[in-house]
């Protein structure tokens, strides 16, 4: 028969053997919990709190040193649309214009052409000043194609132009240079969504902005476009191109220029390719008549 004190020692050991049991149950389920460095899918997941909703909107994380560094200096704004004051185009739905149907104020400005409905689809969408690539894709369906350049303006201060809904996008690198007034991409509809036209955003702000509300009992972070193209409207007399896109000019009339030399001096089919469609090779080395 077992004594008390037997038994004592033996429920003790019981215990202390089921909380060990259930210490090591917990933390292999919390080690299988947490990925390893290899399954994350960027380098910002790892600062992701465990509380956060899933799937995580990584436009909320701020731009980085480097891309507040590359952001060029932007003293003049034109408007995106029509001629650089905006002719041949109208306001839709003006900045801060409230809209209960889509439940508050609207944060941009939408420009159409003066035809109307859905006569502006595929116009030239063009950069409102010069700027740095920040954003290029599609944040939702509702928003379409969007384009987001970072700017500095002459008071240090970081801005963001956005321009939304578009039915095409310019191939243009991210982390590239845009010119003032380079073509970005083209009125569209985000997807049948709208009649024709361009959602335009001016935004005080270093984190990615790209899908963020239209419409909000504030106006958020926005800034009224038709203030920033009237305070920092170009001097009719001092007008000249932006020198970025005499720049990218000379750059590819450069880059041309070395495959003409490379075709001439060894006939390089390989260059040709670069330099004419497939239909415009055939013929195109024959000795003229």
């Amino acid at each position: 028969m077992i004594d008390k004190t037997t038994s004592r020692v033996i429920v003790g050991l019981l215990v202390t053997a089921g909380v060990m049991v259930a210490a090591f149950a917990w933390y292999k389920a919390r080690d299988a919990a947490s990925p390893d460095a290899g399954a994350y899918k960027n380098i910002y997941d790892v600062d992701v709190p465990q509380s956060a909703p899933i799937p995580v909107d990584y436009r909320l994380i701020l731009l980085t040193p480097q891309e507040l560094a590359k952001a060029p200096l932007a003293d003049v704004f034109v408007s995106p649309l029509g001629d650089d004051n905006g002719a041949f185009t109208y306001s839709a739905q003006g900045f801060g214009a409230m809209n209960a149907a889509r439940g508050g104020r609207h944060t941009g400005q939408d420009l159409n052409g003066i035809g109307g409905e859905n006569t502006d689809e595929g116009l030239p969408v063009r950069a409102a000043g010069r700027g740095l690539l920040i954003y290029a894709g599609e944040p939702s369906p509702d928003w379409g194609n969007v384009v987001v350049l970072l700017h500095r303006l002459p008071d240090g201060r970081f801005v963001q132009s956005l321009y939304a809904h578009l039915k095409t996008i310019s191939d243009i690198p991210l982390g590239t240079i845009v010119g003032r007034e380079e073509q970005i991409g083209t009125v569209g509809t985000a997807h049948g969504n709208y009649l024709a036209h361009l959602h335009f955003e001016m935004i005080e702000s270093i984190a990615h902005e790209a899908g963020m509300p239209g419409y909000g009992k504030t106006t958020f972070n926005r800034i009224n476009p038709d203030e920033v193209l009237e305070k920092y409207a170009p001097d009719p007399a001092m007008m000249i191109p932006d020198p970025v896109i005499a720049l990218k000019d000379v750059q590819q009339a450069a880059g041309w220029e070395k495959l003409l030399e490379n075709l001439y001096r060894d006939n390089s089919m390989e260059a040709l390719d670069k330099i004419l469609p497939k239909e415009q090779q055939e013929g195109a080395l024959e000795p003229a008549p």
